[in-house]
């Protein structure tokens, strides 16, 4: 059996391979006594018909492939031993030449990843200040939840805080742009991911009901539709209606109000703790990821593109559910968007294979560091879980914990924690890095070709949302998540840290934005 091999990019190997004559006569008979049952010739009783005439009738072309389907599997398995490959995956086949038979097929073989000498790394975290500006803006977002919308008393100038409903429409060279639509919209005047452009908000105050304004702007270089981008626009808004908030006094009253506070002092005192401590898991977060992404810049990853096409489908499905739960479709967001499932998937692309190359380097990370996580551990991690419960509680929550999945992700956290804990610990010097082994490139492994179940499954809570697009699964930022983005936040406890008021992104029960709202992507003021 000759054997030809071609390296191509993205980790693929094509090997065209020469049947043995003697082979594929074998296997052309074998192939006819299976079909020959199957097909019926005139003027033959079923499964009499001589081999010319079956060749005759299905075609010697059909017959070929069936031969070859039922001898390709060990003939593939001896050509990816001759050539000393790790097959992580393999294509179709496809029959280049009948006489003599020759296949050529497309072997995937697993990630190769070097990391390169990270042990001079220094990454120090951010040292920060709590400013009474940042108490004051947290305590007004404390004011502003839950507090009642209401017409003005008398009629007056729009200003920042606002809710605004408007009618919205742009308008290019080109014609109406239907995704800037909008129709009795309601937008907070001032915040960010508001369903409008930031140029429409900006415009907004000073304005008064009933009034119609042009704005001029650019679509931004990130505009969804990617033809559009770098336009001249034209935003025309008009003032349906406005209500503004009429915020509770800042007083024990309401202190008292929201629960276990008995004065505005102990109000503010237990804000500060807690600002303090959500600004001091965002500098470690940070910090994580300053250190993952020059470890990443410093490794060499060699990605199939199997590999980023499982990881698009991961985020397809994460943008699938976060949609689900806005009562939207993916179908209804790429035609807010102007897109299609295949140009999201193409212009998602380089971000997905970034993610799979953090996620590899982290998973090398920590095999060359030995950090593994034994049954003590996990043990030891439950008995801390379980001490702060008493009785039925404690029952019920050892139950859980002795659920086989519960288990294995309190495993998978612990072994995050220690890659995190590794990580600063080598970057502020305080720990000496491992040195590389002989065997440094991972090439070939079962480890590196299931990196994504191992060293990266660590998420954030930060929102994957775009510069406004509705739940867009693929931004992330350097916070992002360990399976998806190489972050940390999720395991260092910083899930969700936003100082912001639930008002600004239309959570707030009777106030925000709606979750509906398409996104217009990003414009520029234009100047």
């Amino acid at each position: 059996m000759n054997i030809t091999r071609e390296d191509l990019p993205g980790r693929q190997v094509a090997l065209t391979i020469d049947l043995d004559p003697e082979t594929i006569n074998k296997a052309l008979d074998h192939a006819y006594h299976q079909m020959v049952n199957q097909v019926n010739i005139p003027g033959y009783r079923p499964g009499r018909a001589p081999r010319y005439m079956v060749e005759r009738y299905v075609g010697l072309d059909t017959l070929t492939e069936r031969a070859v389907r039922n001898i390709l599997p060990q003939a593939l398995q001896e050509a990816i031993a001759d050539q000393k490959l790790d097959a992580m995956d393999v294509g179709d086949f496809e029959i280049v030449s009948m006489d003599p038979v020759q296949v050529k097929i497309i072997v995937v073989q697993p990630p190769k990843i070097e990391l390169g000498d990270y042990s001079g790394i220094r990454v120090e975290k951010e040292q920060t200040e709590i400013t009474s500006d940042q108490l004051d803006q947290v305590l007004v977002e404390l004011q502003r939840e839950g507090a009642p919308w209401n017409e003005p008393a008398e009629p007056r100038p729009i200003k920042e805080g606002d809710m605004v409903y408007l009618d919205l429409e742009g308008f290019t060279n080109e014609g109406p742009l239907p995704e800037a639509q909008r129709e009795n919209f309601p937008t907070i005047v001032g915040m960010a991911r508001a369903g409008v452009p930031e140029v429409v908000s900006k415009a907004l105050e000073g304005m008064s009901l009933g009034e119609e304004k042009d704005i001029a702007a650019t679509l931004a270089d990130d505009y969804p539709v990617e033809e559009m981008r770098g336009r001249d626009v034209t935003y025309h808004v008009t003032i349906r209606s406005m209500k503004e908030q009429q915020l509770p006094e800042m007083n024990d009253e309401f202190a008292k109000s929201l629960g276990g506070y008995e004065t505005v002092d102990a109000l503010r005192e237990a804000v500060d703790k807690d600002l303090r401590q959500r600004i001091e898991e965002t500098a470690t977060s940070n910090q994580v990821n300053a250190i993952i992404s020059k470890i990443v810049e410093g490794a060499e990853v060699d990605v199939p593109d199997l590999l980023v096409k499982e990881e698009l489908d991961g985020m397809l499905k994460s943008l699938e559910d976060r949609l689900k739960q806005q009562r939207l479709t993916t179908r209804q967001y790429f035609s807010y968007n102007g897109t299609n499932e295949n140009e999201w998937r193409e212009s998602n692309r380089e971000r997905a294979k970034e993610r799979v190359i953090r996620t590899l380097v982290l998973q090398e990370f920590a095999r060359r560091e030995g950090i593994e996580v034994d049954e003590a551990e996990i043990e030891s991690e439950i008995s801390q879980m379980l001490a702060g419960f008493e009785g039925a509680e404690k029952e019920a929550a050892e139950a859980v914990l002795a659920n086989k999945e519960a288990r294995t992700d309190l495993e998978d956290r612990l072994f995050q924690r220690k890659i995190v804990d590794r990580m600063v610990g080598i970057a502020e010097g305080r720990i000496e890095a491992a040195k590389a082994d002989q065997t440094e490139a991972t090439e070939g492994t079962d480890e590196a070709a299931t990196a994504q179940e191992g060293a990266g499954e660590v998420t954030t809570g930060e929102s994957t949302e775009d510069k406004g697009e509705v739940g867009d699964a693929g931004d992330v930022g350097d916070a992002g998540d360990m399976a998806e983005a190489g972050g940390a936040a999720e395991v260092l406890g910083t899930e969700g840290v936003d100082l912001h008021s639930p008002n600004e992104t239309g959570e707030a029960e009777g106030g925000g934005t709606p979750s509906t709202a398409p996104g217009l992507g990003g414009t520029e003021s234009k100047s």
